[in-house]
């Protein structure tokens, strides 16, 4: 086994994680995943951006949905 970076100490505040109620989180979740991709040499450099770029986009529809009906993101 590897080198330990993280360890889980408690947990509080104990709740199922969701878009609908961890949409924050759950962004910067994804995007430190793409970064930590990126950094380990599984991503390029224009993938990651791409891609955060669209993870961009997606929060802000989920936070200002498009008005138009029936339009899709």
């Amino acid at each position: 086994m590897g080198k330990q970076f993280a360890k889980l100490k408690q947990i509080l505040q104990d709740h199922p994680i969701t878009p609908e109620t961890d949409a924050f989180f759950l962004y910067h979740l994804k995007k430190a995943l793409l970064l930590a991709l990126k950094e380990q040499g599984q991503l390029g450099a224009m993938q990651c951006r791409a891609a955060c770029d669209r993870l961009e986009r997606q929060q802000r529809n989920a936070i200002r949905p498009s008005s138009v009906t029936g339009e899709s993101v």
